[in-house]
């Protein structure tokens, strides 16, 4: 019987035996399988590379997975699931503007109030306001106008008072027209904004 044995990285040795045997019948089967074995040589024997165990999931390594514990939510727990409404974000609260009060003013005394607006363009509230500035300045010796004092003239004169806020056109005139000066008595009408008044018209504008 001849027999090949490989040695990798070296050289091949051949072992030839001649031998002589008497089998009874029917073992011939297996001698003639013994010997294909032999002739075919050592099996290869296949090795398995095991993955880097740095690689391994911290569960993995321990020897436990972790995530089989941890019990998935049945159907009826995921249709039961109703999301939570975002809070409502609280409404800014409107603050409302005092309404002015009547004062009292001489609206009669020459030059009245009446009698000095007489013929000047008040097509505006801003006209307007500064109208009543103008006459208390120069005829009231108000330097310095309020709410209360705009208010009193628009009423003696009969002029619409539904304005929402009577502070906003003053601050509106103080600060895009520069016509007024704020003080701690209210708002002063300056030369520019006489100058404006008289050029409004009328006879009795402001000296």
């Amino acid at each position: 019987m001849a027999k090949a044995a490989a040695k990798v990285g070296g050289t091949s040795c051949i072992r030839f035996v001649m031998f002589d045997a008497e089998v009874a019948e029917g073992e011939i089967g297996q001698i003639t399988q013994a010997i294909q074995n032999a002739l075919r040589g050592p099996s290869q024997v296949s090795v398995q590379r095991l993955p880097n165990p740095t690689a391994l999931k911290a569960p993995e390594a321990n020897g436990h997975d972790q995530s089989a514990d941890v019990e998935a939510p049945s159907d009826e727990e995921i249709l039961d699931v109703t999301p939570t409404p975002a809070p409502r974000q609280p409404r800014a609260r409107r603050t409302v503007a005092k309404m002015p009060k009547v004062i009292s003013i001489d609206m009669e005394s020459d030059v009245s109030f009446a009698s000095f607006a007489n013929g000047k363009d008040a097509g505006s509230q801003h006209k307007k306001f500064l109208i009543v500035a103008a006459w208390l300045a120069e005829h009231r010796n108000t330097p310095a106008v309020t709410e209360d004092h705009v208010f009193t003239c628009f009423k003696s004169i009969g002029w619409p008072l539904n304005i929402p806020d009577f502070g906003q056109p003053l601050r509106d005139i103080k600060t895009k027209r520069q016509f007024f000066e704020k003080s701690d008595k209210g708002y002063e009408i300056n030369h520019l904004g006489l100058a404006y008044v008289k050029k409004l018209g009328g006879e009795n504008g402001a000296t």
